[in-house]
């Protein structure tokens, strides 16, 4: 009987992480395929970025959204339906005929993955109730996903180079068919709770979030002094405020009081968007970096990530270990400290150094950023009933989501300034920026994380 149990875990635990795995795929396959995608649209590679944001944005926006639909419809109904959605949106870009379809296409692989990150959160936390089960768990979660990251540069230019660009889409569907019909068969029916959708909040939250995860994404390209962006960007900043005043005298709203008022939830969401924003960003101007000012191949670009990827897979996975003997909080803080040092080490880069010389300053950079999420997300887990934790998740998740939009527009738009294209200058500021956020981080994590 413990063995039909263990070996129904371990699929369940499977299912959860391949739902996972074509998320994180998608976000870094599809870098790869852009120059491919300008030939056969003919477009400018400006015009191919709505390929990537249409899906960040729907992506954010949706999250809380989808928190609140998880626990009212139940986490493995959501997490199912997430994934259906995320393969007919992949089945729809493999298929679009034209660049304005594609980006249509690609907005309801967002809503897919919106559903499916949070979900298998809630599901993992459901299904170990035990603390450092739990953590241990969804550590393998996020090592999944890391080595999706890591994979998904090298296959996505072997795809490419050998079938085409639209196969880097079509290799969603089979990962999400085995991930769905082993979801069917062993995930636990989740408990559907009794809760308002509240969809005034809701469509609030989805309005705040798409205007500044438009602005901040239109900046590199239209500029920081623009005004249709500054009007947007202000616009925006009141839709979230009315959001929060309508959250505080709202009897049911999108966030729950025990979120909303909890100090270590909050601190986690924050560290978590802090963490994610210096991690997505540096993937981002370093990938510029390698194939504009390096002149490194899409492929090779893929492998050079490779040590740094798989570093991010194992730290994330012994992360929960860490935690257990010596505290979230210090794993934390031992992870910004490892996260400082690689940015302060990269920010001494020359034009003369070679792939070899940044491969350390990566690898630091990553495992800093990995040894923190598990223990974060686990904390948050702890602090909330069973009935609010598809609504914590959703948070979590949403405030990471966030920190690599942030993070990406704010160290595109330095790299998008450059006047020549070795980037030297460039790539020093943006470290800079990285260590400021990265004190912020190590002061959180001091000040307002629990030390067990």
């Amino acid at each position: 009987m413990h063995n039909h149990k263990n070996s129904n875990g371990i699929l369940f635990n499977v299912a959860i992480c391949l739902g996972f795995v074509i998320v994180q795929l998608d976000v870094s396959v599809v870098n790869v395929g852009l120059n491919a995608l300008s030939a056969a649209y003919h477009a400018r590679i400006a015009d191919l970025e709505w390929v990537i944001n249409s899906y960040s944005l729907m992506f954010a926006a949706l999250l809380l959204s989808s928190g609140s639909v998880s626990d009212r419809f139940g986490a493995k109904n959501i997490f199912l339906f997430g994934v259906l959605v995320f393969m007919a949106g992949s089945l729809c870009c493999a298929l679009s005929p034209t660049l304005i379809i594609l980006e249509i296409a690609r907005t309801i692989q967002g809503i897919g993955a919106a559903f499916i990150v949070p979900t298998s959160l809630t599901l993992l936390s459901h299904y170990y109730p035990e603390p450092h089960a739990r953590t241990r768990a969804i550590s393998f979660w996020a090592a999944s996903g890391s080595m999706a990251l890591a994979a998904g540069p090298v296959i996505g230019g072997l795809l490419i180079q050998y079938l085409g660009w639209r196969s880097i889409f079509l290799l969603n569907i089979p990962v999400g068919l085995i991930s769905l019909f082993i979801a069917l068969r062993f995930a636990p029916a989740s408990q559907k709770q009794d809760r308002s959708l509240n969809i005034p909040g809701q469509l609030l939250i989805i309005l705040a979030l798409g205007l500044i995860t438009f602005t901040l994404t239109e900046s590199g390209r239209r500029g920081w002094d623009d005004v249709m962006n500054l009007c947007l960007l202000l616009a925006g900043g009141l839709t979230f405020m009315v959001f929060c005043l309508r959250e505080r005298f709202s009897s049911t709203p999108v966030l729950p009081t025990q979120i909303r008022t909890n100090g270590f939830i909050i601190s986690s969401a924050v560290i978590g968007f802090l963490c994610t924003l210096v991690f997505y960003g540096a993937v981002f101007i370093l990938s510029l970096y390698f194939q504009q000012a390096m002149r490194m191949s899409p492929s090779d670009t893929g492998f050079a990530f490779l040590p740094m990827m798989l570093s991010v897979a194992l730290a994330t996975y012994n992360a929960s270990r860490l935690g257990k003997h010596y505290g979230v909080r210090n794993v934390v803080i031992a992870g910004g400290i490892c996260c400082f040092a690689g940015f302060g080490w990269l920010s001494a880069v020359g034009a003369d150094w070679t792939i070899w010389q940044l491969l350390l300053p990566m690898i630091l950079m990553g495992v800093g950023t990995s040894l923190a999420v598990p223990g974060l997300a686990g904390l948050i887990f702890s602090e909330v009933s069973p009935k609010n934790a598809g609504a914590a998740s959703a948070f979590f998740s949403c405030s990471r989501q966030m920190g690599g939009v942030v993070g990406i527009a704010l160290f595109g738009a330095i790299f998008s300034g450059a006047t020549s294209l070795v980037f030297i200058g460039e790539l020093r500021v943006v470290c800079y920026i990285a260590m400021v956020f990265i004190v912020a981080w190590l002061i959180l994590g001091w000040k307002c994380l629990p030390e067990k």
